[in-house]
């Protein structure tokens, strides 16, 4: 057992809890960027190509230090008071801006790299995933269809929050009760808040 990995996993196991449950979104940031930060590492020693990859790919002349910035900017200004050269950080104005929103996209780059780590993913976040392609569809290379995520999510741009939320934990009540996607190899079992035990 990788504990590295085991950390990740339920730093972004309970970060979908409670984003799930719409709970504290700064909790679901701080949570989900520190996933994040060690997945990413784990799905490019499996031999994969994290997320960050796609993005340099789909958007030329973006190095990885913006992209780092760019994915970490929230994250950084909720953990760090200080600059590396012991300046206070002001993160008002940036902090002003965040919203859940910002979940969205931590969340589907964590559980992303996580699968690429795994080979598996908590059904949850599976929904998630597709989800999150039916809310951002031009995230998806162009070549794919949305036709199959925007079926389980009809309209799902048109709608409150709320409702997308909601949505999302439905489709989760309903892949549960699927006895082929549970008992697919490529669904983790476990519940998404898990204990520290290691022996």
């Amino acid at each position: 057992m990788n504990l590295k990995i085991e950390s990740a996993r339920r730093q972004l196991g309970t970060a979908l809890a409670l984003y799930l449950q719409d709970e504290d979104p700064v909790s679901v940031h701080c949570l989900a960027g520190g996933g994040c930060e060690l997945i990413e590492y784990y799905a490019t020693k499996a031999g994969a190509k994290p997320f960050t990859s796609h993005m340099m790919r789909a958007t030329p002349g973006l190095d990885i230090k913006q992209i780092r910035r760019l994915q970490r900017q929230y994250w950084n200004a909720f953990k760090h008071a200080r600059y590396q050269n012991d300046k206070e950080r002001d993160d008002n104005s940036l902090l002003a801006q965040f919203s859940d929103v910002q979940n969205d996209h931590a969340l589907f780059i964590g559980w992303y790299d996580y699968a690429l780590a795994v080979h598996s993913m908590p059904i949850e976040a599976q929904a998630h995933q597709v989800r999150y392609i039916a809310l951002y569809p031009e995230k998806l290379d162009q070549k794919h269809s949305i036709d199959r995520y925007e079926k389980i999510f009809p309209d799902l741009r048109r709608r409150s929050r709320v409702d997308q939320k909601r949505m999302l934990n439905d489709a989760i009540n309903k892949a549960r009760t699927d006895p082929t996607m549970m008992d697919d190899e490529k669904t983790e079992r476990r519940s998404l808040i898990l204990n520290w035990q290691v022996s």
